[in-house]
């Protein structure tokens, strides 16, 4: 159990049911921080049938379940992979809260047409990966590392890789890149960030 009452976070790609950064949004708020969620705009024709059928309304649900544990939320929606709408969502942060403390880079690709044999990979398939992948990432740790150092006080900033970041795969060309890029983006901005007091890891689930 940690305290972390009057602290601030920011969690990417958190507007899915199912999906890991509702499940850390969710933990964050129970350990008492405020947390901002965000995720790209989805149709809800772009839900699954079962998510529709219970009423999931994305980032609104998720919001309404971090309020409902008794803290504030606000859900943005945000392409990461977009250096003025990372400004934004940076920006929005901190007019509603003052300060960020803790940065969770969860959004990521979805899987289609880059799940093919190299021979078969298309160049923007390959492209789209590693753009929210791995600029997705950069953009904003970035963004929120500024804020970070501008404010003196230390921070975190977790990011989410994969077991595919430390073992490639046969069709897996491109989302094994981009996890294995952000397993050496962590180890690289951990060290040029330690000396403000801010904390750098990556995850690897699966």
């Amino acid at each position: 159990m940690y305290d972390l009452s009057g602290k601030v976070a920011i969690v990417t790609g958190a507007g899915g049911r199912h999906g890991i950064g509702r499940a850390i949004a969710l933990r964050l708020a129970e350990e008492g921080a405020d947390v901002v969620v965000t995720d790209i705009q989805r149709s809800t024709d772009a839900m699954r049938p079962e998510d529709r059928q219970a009423g999931w309304q994305g980032l609104d649900s998720v919001v309404s379940e971090i309020e409902a544990l008794g803290r504030q939320s606000m859900g943005l929606f945000s392409d990461v992979s977009d250096q003025t709408q990372v400004a934004d969502m940076v920006s929005q942060t901190l007019d509603r809260f003052g300060h960020i403390d803790i940065l969770v880079n969860n959004a990521g690709s979805q899987p289609g047409r880059d799940r093919v044999l190299l021979v078969d990979l298309e160049e923007d398939a390959f492209d789209e990966v590693m753009r929210v992948n791995v600029k997705g990432t950069y953009l904003c740790s970035r963004a929120v590392a500024t804020h970070m150092i501008e404010r003196g006080g230390g921070g975190k900033i977790v990011i989410i890789s994969s077991g595919a970041g430390k073992r490639g795969r046969a069709r897996f060309a491109a989302y094994c890149s981009s996890k294995f890029a952000l397993i050496g983006f962590t180890q690289s901005i951990a060290q040029e960030l330690a000396e403000y007091k801010i904390n750098v890891n990556a995850i690897c689930p699966g």
